[in-house]
């Protein structure tokens, strides 16, 4: 594949290798899904960016087998017991107050032990991306860096080797474009973004110092600067030598750059500390646009929009890569079923379905929460509408095709937890409704229910009828396994409770995590009947067939 005129298939094209990127490619090829991934740069990313990993996305990288890699990072290691925003004239000055609460980000485990088996890593990009692109090689992906996307016309696309200048062609099934906000393709195909728009302009300093005396043992996610001539906010990274820098700046870089080179960086960053000799090593300047931004169609025929190409959100709230990550997702098990012959290809349309709303609610949510951040201190409120950071994680419920909640129709539209006109529920709202993400149960070992999810459709039952049903449903074509909770144990009292069923009752959990399906009680019929239907219908293989009680 490197000579030119030289062409290959592959069944998914992805294009764009940071998080997102590296996240489809991962997730298909950990459903055994041949994917070829093309980025123009070199490497994967050299500047921290992008950081943290929240809990619903740990929760899913934890299924994939990278959890204990993320948490050995440097920055999770050295932020693992940071929380808290703090507002201060510097570093080294009087702090204004401290912006805790449901709405920030809190990597501690005990925050988050009662509704997850994981928590928030404070992993950044240039540690995360390395990760994600050696798991996505060993599960089978070809990431080919240094390549840059020069055409695509119909179902072939041209690639180039950006080193050697040669070029060639790969056909494909699927394209998924995760490159970026300014993503070409998205641009090539007319998609329109709609929504807030721009909101500032930033210059993120990444340096090297010693800060320890001003630091003063605090160990807090961001430190908001507010002086009569300077704003910005100084972002830890080891919490000792590494530290990133946002100062504000005017919507033209060309005229703004001359304000950050190296001697003028470095006074910046002494001005912020408020160590005025604070010997500074300058590692680079990124400029960046915080925005609010969705497009108005993520797909166009065979191709996919995930990520920035699609969502475009100020960074407070660590929700932009994360909901890029629980797009592919999302789209990698659809895109796997429709693959194998194991759903029909309506199931694909409901990526945009489930998706789009979900990620327009949470560019609201960042927005809001940049408008909560520029508060002094703590003072005042927070805007109303503010949901906390468990439901926007968490606590939102798809309203699809790909899920059935029993209404007569069929549609998804009736059944569910989040009533019109909301969004996210907070947690002791959450039943495990179809098109919810499915509850954590504790299992013994120190395991959860979570861990028994993954690459397939998975019923959760007590009752044996529905193990059995199990059997004699998988020949309708999704890959399916039963997980029997022993009745009366503690784990399956739970589950009970928490996912609104009974003991003689059963759950049809995705392949992403999320309920599809649920019985509460005795089956009216035959379980295996039942199953098979729900299945044909999340599957798209029978959409003729009418609902089922949720």
């Amino acid at each position: 594949m490197t000579a030119t005129g030289t062409s290959a298939y592959t069944p998914v094209l992805v294009v764009g290798g940071g998080i997102v990127g590296l996240s489809m490619s991962l997730f298909l090829s950990q459903r055994g899904i041949a994917n070829v991934l093309v980025e123009r740069h070199a490497t994967t990313s050299t500047h921290p960016r992008a950081r943290g990993v929240n809990v619903r996305s740990m929760e899913i990288l934890r299924a994939a087998g990278l959890e204990e890699a993320i948490r050995a990072t440097e920055s999770a290691v050295a932020l693992a017991a940071n929380h808290g925003i703090v507002a201060a004239h510097d570093l080294a000055g009087k702090e204004f107050g401290r912006m805790d609460g449901a709405h920030t980000a809190d990597p501690r485990p005990e925050a988050w032990s009662d509704i997850s088996p994981t928590s928030w890593a404070l992993c950044d990009q240039d540690e995360l991306e390395p990760l994600l692109a050696d798991r996505a090689r060993d599960l089978g992906s070809r990431l080919l860096f240094g390549h840059e996307l020069t055409a695509l016309e119909g179902d072939v696309a041209t690639v180039r080797d950006v080193r050697a200048g040669t070029e060639f062609q790969i056909s494909f099934a699927y394209v998924v474009a995760a490159d970026g906000a300014h993503s070409p393709l998205r641009k090539a195909r007319d998609i329109a973004f709609e929504g807030p728009g721009t909101l500032a302009h930033f210059a993120n300093i990444y340096f090297h110092a010693d800060l320890t005396e001003p630091l003063r043992d605090r160990r807090f996610v961001m430190c908001y600067l507010r002086q009569q001539d300077f704003q910005g906010a100084l972002l830890p990274i080891d919490n000792h030598r590494r530290w990133l820098l946002h100062v504000p700046i005017g919507p033209d870089w060309e005229t703004e750059k001359h304000r950050f080179e190296p001697d003028a960086c470095v006074e910046l960053i002494r001005k912020a500390t408020g160590v005025p000799a604070l010997d500074v090593e300058l590692q680079g300047v990124l400029p960046w646009e915080s925005a609010g931004r969705v497009a108005t169609r993520w797909r166009e025929g065979t191709l996919f929009l995930a990520g920035d190409a699609a969502h475009v959100m100020p960074p407070t709230g660590a929700f932009g890569s994360n909901t890029g990550i629980q797009d592919a997702h999302n789209l990698a098990w659809k895109l796997a079923a429709v693959l194998r012959g194991e759903a029909g290809p309506g199931l694909l349309d409901t990526y945009e379905a489930e998706r789009r709303p979900v990620s327009t609610a949470t560019v609201e949510q960042a927005v809001l929460r940049s408008k909560d951040r520029g508060r002094k201190g703590g003072d005042g409120g927070p805007p109303p509408g503010l949901a906390d950071d468990a439901a926007v994680m968490l606590g939102y419920q798809y309203a699809s095709t790909a899920r059935d909640t029993g209404d007569a129709s069929g549609d998804g539209a009736t059944s569910g937890d989040t009533a019109a006109g909301e969004t996210f529920l907070p947690a002791d709202r959450w039943s495990g409704a179809p098109g919810t993400r499915a509850p954590h149960v504790p299992l013994p070992g120190g395991r959860s229910l979570l861990d028994r999810y993954g690459t397939e459709f998975v019923l959760v039952t007590s009752d044996s009828r529905w193990v059995r049903a199990v059997t004699e449903a998988c020949g309708g074509g999704a890959r399916l396994r039963a997980c029997q909770l022993p009745s009366g144990d503690e784990a399956a009292k739970k589950f009970q409770a928490q996912y609104g069923v009974g003991d003689d009752g059963a759950v049809l959990v995705r392949p992403d995590g999320f309920v599809g399906w649920r019985w509460p009680g005795t089956p009216s019929g035959l379980p295996a009947q039942e199953l098979s239907a729900a299945l044909a219908r999340l599957t798209h293989r029978d959409t003729s067939a009418q609902g089922v009680p949720a």
